[in-house]
């Protein structure tokens, strides 16, 4: 054998070991890839539960804040004349009228 059959065979012995390197990190590249995909439909329905949650909250707190502004209403600027207050005032203003 001389130096140049023996360079051949090294170079076809490392162009196996890079293929069958290369086939085994695809292999598990399609395993994690799968399990990436596994992992994104159950994020997916998790959001969708998280989404209808705070859809939930969101309601719950603007039925909350009605009676806040309601009241609120009553000690705001202006917010007499709105009031029972005005419905009041404009009764007296209706009586005095009539005097």
């Amino acid at each position: 054998m001389d130096a140049q059959l023996i360079c051949y065979c090294i170079l076809i012995l490392s162009g196996a070991f890079a293929l069958l390197s290369l086939g085994l990190l695809f292999m598990r590249m399609s395993l994690a890839v799968k399990e990436a995909t596994v992992l994104m439909t159950m994020l997916e329905t998790t959001i969708q539960k998280v989404d209808h949650i705070l859809d939930d909250i969101n309601n719950k707190m603007n039925m909350l804040n009605a009676p806040v502004e309601l009241v609120s209403g009553f000690f705001s600027k202006g917010g007499m004349r709105s009031g029972l207050f005005g419905i009041l005032g404009f009764l007296t203003s209706f009586i005095r009228r009539k005097k």
